[in-house]
């Protein structure tokens, strides 16, 4: 098997760094013996320098096997983080916007408090621990439920897969590197062929990127966490590739739309679970498992669900960190759901399946999460914005995982595992970045440009990340690095488009344009405004869409939103705005343009999806 994970076995497979990559495309489309080579790699101009694939099985570092055996062990490892320094704010102080210079002070937790601040010891902001999402300032008070890593281990023949799925809002692909490599020192029998590492991108827990810190030019990450991070996903794959054992395999879906009894009380149908406040309005609202099932007591190894929603429910006032709704989805999941009334009465009840429950995101981009949803209980209560609200939609999400899992579900008594991976090179454009680059509040590499001069727009850093096609059988897993919006993904499987009407992807109440009268996105608030016009649809080139379902034998599409990345929003070219005179630090206006404040750049979409559908148009690597 191969230890050189990804990048390093392109560049030892492919020798020198041709110009148009290596090999010929002849060998390239034929062989068995090597990664397969582009004759000329799709996406930056940087890609040249990593135009071959990692691919098992097939290649000489991971053979093929006719050992049709697939085996999964799986395991979890607590990464909450400790609150030991709080912030301490002045009379009249908001807790959740640190403010320095009006007085608010880091102390050591219960040494002091607000009613005499002339007792308090003002300690380095560093030791308090800032929360990621919404803005900067969120210092944690304490801790409402666990954080984990959770991961399983594939394998079949000569190939082994680790997946995991670690609580927080983004780990970035050296920290995955990282991981890698630490895995190797402290296991080196333990040998995986590739490794994916995706961030659930929960709000509520410590900072991992660095731009959540007590201020805007202080980073929030404590190296000394990320460290814990990669320590205890080491832990949970060396748990998990020794636990393993032969497995059936169980495919399941459903769709999140109020059609399950007792789940939609206030007849919303998807607005009551997930909403996407930026038009068009496109929500993958399908949720997708695969169960792991022991084949010498059928007790299961490992539950994998994917769906997507911003894990942000609990809002930007919480300060205590946990997981969001994804806590108790998996709870729900592994243990069991038993809903009471006041009286006791069971309103909504299901047997939990054991195991280990691993959630991966899916396609975030333009904000799809609660902005917009109509939040009530089993009862029909309203649920306001707080820790109960995001439990709330977990429990919700798990009636249909259930579903998922127990009805309609494909069983099979083993499945093909294989997987295609890609390293590719992302330019980081966007002026706000380059400023955070150089405060180092990102800890990561740029590639490609002159260190002597000042960044601009002629003259950026490339970042190194990774794109996947991961296969289970009847299921094709997509890796996306970062908040791809979700046009850029879905098509029915006659071909028909996200942004094609009857707009099969806008599930109802929902409407695809910016129109007063039916838009529920326009509403008094200001959240969204609709002075801007209908985005252009026609704008949109449709044969840039990733397409989860063009492939008729993957039945089961998945989309692994912050797989292997996160570097903002993989907003879609044909409706990419920039503010005219200060681009990337502030939105263009009119409309909602948010998403490109938090974008590498208007290069994005290109650097990610084609080489994504260049992965995907390669030789298969499996056997449906």
């Amino acid at each position: 098997m191969n230890r050189a994970w990804g990048g390093a076995l392109i560049l030892i497979s492919c020798g020198s760094l041709a110009p148009l990559g290596c090999g010929d495309s002849e060998e390239g489309a034929g062989a068995t013996s090597a990664a397969f080579c582009e004759k000329t790699p799709a996406g930056s101009a940087e890609n040249v320098r990593v135009g071959c694939d990692q691919r098992c099985p097939g290649t000489a570092d991971c053979a093929a096997s006719s050992d049709p055996t697939l085996s999964a062990g799986a395991a979890v490892e607590d990464v909450t983080p400790s609150v030991d320094y709080v912030v301490v704010t002045v009379p009249g102080g908001k807790a959740h916007e640190f403010n320095p210079l009006g007085g608010d002070v880091c102390v050591k937790k219960g040494s002091c408090n607000a009613s005499d601040l002339t007792k308090c010891v003002p300690e380095d902001p560093d030791k308090c621990t800032w929360i990621a999402g919404f803005g900067a300032g969120r210092a944690a008070t304490g801790n409402a439920d666990p954080t984990t890593v959770r991961c399983t281990v594939l394998k079949q023949g000569n190939t082994a897969v680790g997946l995991c799925a670690v609580d927080n809002v983004g780990w970035f692909y050296n920290e995955v590197e990282k991981t890698r490599e630490e895995l190797t020192a402290a296991h080196p029998d333990l040998e995986l062929d590739f490794l994916l590492v995706g961030a659930t991108h929960v709000h509520e827990t410590q900072d991992t990127m660095g731009i959540w810190g007590p201020t805007d030019s202080r980073s929030g990450v404590k190296k000394s966490y990320n460290a814990l991070v990669r320590q205890k996903t080491v832990a949970a794959l060396a748990k998990a590739y020794a636990a393993l054992k032969p497995v059936n395999v169980e495919f399941g879906k459903s769709v999140v739309d109020g059609h399950i009894p007792g789940t939609d009380p206030g007849g919303h149908k998807t607005a009551a679970f997930v909403s996407d406040t930026r038009d068009p309005v496109v929500i993958d609202n399908e949720l997708r498992t695969i169960r792991f099932v022991r084949k010498d007591d059928t007790k299961t190894v490992a539950t994998l669900i994917n769906f997507s929603s911003h894990p942000e429910f609990a809002g930007d006032e919480n300060l205590l960190t946990s997981s969001d709704f994804v806590h108790t989805l998996r709870e729900s999941v592994e243990n069991g759901l038993d809903v009471k009334d006041a009286a006791g009465k069971s309103l909504m009840k299901r047997p939990g399946v054991g195991g280990v429950a691993i959630f991966f995101n899916g396609a975030l981009g333009g904000q799809v999460g609660p902005g917009k949803v109509n939040h009530v209980d089993f009862e029909g209560n309203d649920v306001p914005e707080s820790l109960e609200r995001a439990y709330n939609n977990g429990r919700l999400l798990s009636v249909y995982a259930h579903e998922a899992l127990q009805e309609g579900v494909e069983s099979l008594e083993t499945a093909a595992l294989g997987f295609r991976a890609r390293e590719i090179y992302v330019g980081i454009e966007n002026g706000a970045y380059h400023i955070a680059l150089a405060q180092q509040l990102f800890d990561r590499e740029g590639y490609f440009y002159d260190t002597g001069r000042e960044l601009s727009s002629d003259n950026f850093p490339y970042i190194r990340s990774q794109v996947a096609v991961i296969d289970i059988g009847p299921a094709e897993l997509v890796t996306l690095p970062g908040e791809m919006h979700a046009e850029l993904l879905l098509a029915t499987a006659d071909g028909t488009s996200a942004l094609d009407a009857p707009f099969p992807f806008t599930p109802a109440p929902f409407s695809v344009l910016n129109d007063l009268k039916t838009n529920p996105n326009c509403g008094k608030d200001g959240y969204s405004k609709c002075d801007d016009g209908p985005p252009d649809l026609a704008a949109m080139d449709r044969s840039k869409i990733i397409d989860l379902s063009r492939d008729p034998k993957a039945k089961y599409r998945w989309a692994i939103g912050l797989g292997q990345d996160q570097f903002g929003y993989i907003v879609p070219s044909y409706d990419f705005k920039l503010d005219a005179q200060n681009p990337y630090f502030e939105e263009f206006s009119p409309g909602e343009h948010y998403e490109e404040t938090n974008s590498v750049g208007k290069a994005v979409q290109t650097d990610v999806v084609d080489p994504i559908l260049q992965l995907l148009a390669s030789p298969p690597v499996v056997r449906r």
